[in-house]
């Protein structure tokens, strides 16, 4: 689940700001002041998926 609400919280930052700009990102911690953790974590989880070490 917390990576779903990262998920969300990083559209809804769009709705804002468009592109991943220093603004973005300092939009984003507003709303998630943990969103690298939960960002590298879901990288770390998508290229695990993609390489094939998750089914």
């Amino acid at each position: 689940m917390h990576l779903i609400d990262y998920v969300i919280a990083h559209e809804l930052a769009h709705v804002k700001v468009y592109g991943h700009r220093d603004n973005f990102w300092r939009l984003l911690r507003v709303a998630l002041p943990e969103y690298e953790e939960r960002r590298d974590e879901l990288d770390e989880l998508g290229r695990r998926m993609w390489m094939g070490d998750i089914r």
